[in-house]
């Protein structure tokens, strides 16, 4: 049991350093600067000892371009992140040691406590925690090294010249080394925006994509529902097809006049389309007995059909109100309530009268008018095209606007096309 415990506590430790240990653009492209500047660094100054005859600091600083030579060649198939910062740590440690030894603190070279204390926070950048540890812990080592050194003799001295040179070298690499940071930091910044960019972008493609399905099911059901309910009171079911193409082309037509070119724009067009269906989904509360009567009806039985349009404003704003585009609903709402007004003030539930009806209203009264006309009714045989729209003609001004009538008798031949497609008569 305790050799099973033991085991388990080795994975969990994996798991928790699998993060340090995974392989990232990021972390290549660091590794690659950080072997590639060590490799520079030591190359310079293995000819600068060489040239004193610090002939130590000369043999450590070719194992250096030898170590970071060989590091640079595994970078691209290694994992560098975790591993290269142990390695830069414990050769710059070393480096700083023997440097202090040798030549003293008189050359600067303690601006690595500096850079070491900046690479964690890049190298671990999702790890802040870590990066606060490592970065506090190789500032403090560096931190005691440097405090320390003064209790070393040099055992080389340098003459003025030569310090000059060696602190030039140093700072002209710090310099470097800073700007290269804050360039790789930018990159690294402006990498991550982007990213997330990417990811809101085609996340709300995504939304926008399921928004349309949705849609797209809603507007199935609507139309679904309209056709069970014109099932009870007509011979095709077609009713709201054909309606909605003759509210789109009147729409469309009415668009050149200067009286609606402002109105009908391409979102108020679609959504009448949408809408145009829902139109007599209020005769669902009308009897059979009177949607399918064949002769006259009484006045009671006229009252309930003219519930219908009361109810199918109802209906709308109780299926649709909380889950659709409210200019949508409202449309929607606005056409079965008013689109058996008339332009004289003569039709109902409201009597309302020329302006004050609902654009979308009167579009889709001349639509539902024009279609009863030329369809087959359980109380009426269908009028020819013809007769059908001498009446539409002759009811302008009274029950149509005016205007919407010259306009669909514009687009005559494009109904009686369709119609002659559609076998309608």
């Amino acid at each position: 049991m305790r050799y099973n415990g033991n085991i388990m506590n080795l994975v969990n430790l994996r798991n928790k350093m699998r993060p340090l240990l995974e392989t990232s653009m990021r972390s290549k492209i660091l590794a690659a600067f950080v072997a590639s500047f060590a490799f520079i660094y030591h190359f310079s100054f293995m000819w600068v000892f060489y040239s004193l005859n610090v002939l130590p600091m000369f043999y450590f600083n070719i194992g250096s371009v030898l170590l970071f030579t060989f590091v640079g060649g595994l970078v691209i198939s290694w994992r560098p992140a975790f591993w290269m910062y142990a390695i830069c740590f414990v050769e710059v440690v070393v480096h700083q040691v023997l440097a202090e030894y040798y030549v003293g603190s008189q050359t600067d070279f303690h601006f690595f406590i500096l850079l070491m204390g900046m690479i964690p926070f890049i190298i671990f950048f999702n790890h802040p925690k870590l990066s606060f540890l490592l970065g506090s812990f190789s500032c403090a080592i560096f931190v005691a090294v440097e405090v320390m050194s003064h209790v070393f003799t040099p055992v080389f001295e340098l003459d003025e010249k030569m310090v000059f040179v060696i602190r030039t070298i140093n700072v002209s690499l710090f310099a470097v080394v800073i700007l290269a940071l804050i360039t790789l930091f930018t990159l690294f910044i402006l990498f991550v925006e982007n990213t997330h960019v990417s990811e809101i972008h085609e996340q709300a493609q995504k939304i926008q994509i399921q928004n349309e399905k949705v849609i797209e099911m809603q507007n199935n059901t609507i139309i679904g529902m309209a056709n069970l309910v014109e099932n009870r009171d007509v011979d095709t079911g077609e009713h709201v097809k054909r309606t909605s193409f003759y509210v789109k082309v009147l729409a469309m037509e009415a668009r050149k006049t200067l009286e609606y070119q402002q109105v009908l724009t391409d979102k108020y067009i679609e959504l009448l389309v949408k809408a145009a269906p829902m139109h007599d989904i209020g005769k669902i509360v009308v009897p059979d007995a009177i949607l399918k009567k064949p002769g006259k009806l009484t006045l009671d039985e006229f009252l309930q059909i003219q519930r219908h349009t009361v109810e199918g404003a109802r209906i709308v704003h109780e299926v649709l109100d909380d889950n659709s585009d409210p200019e949508y609903v409202k449309m929607a709402a606005d056409i079965a309530l008013c689109h058996h007004e008339k332009w004289n003030g003569s039709g109902y539930p409201q009597q309302l009268s020329g302006y004050d009806i609902p654009v979308c209203a009167r579009i889709m009264a001349i639509a539902d008018v024009f279609d009863a006309l030329v369809s087959m009714r359980c109380y009426k045989e269908p009028f020819s095209c013809e007769e059908s729209f001498k009446i539409i003609e002759e009811a302008a001004g009274k029950h149509f606007d005016p205007v919407l009538v010259e306009c669909f008798l514009k687009i005559r031949g494009k109904i009686e096309n369709y119609i002659r497609l559609n076998h309608i008569q």
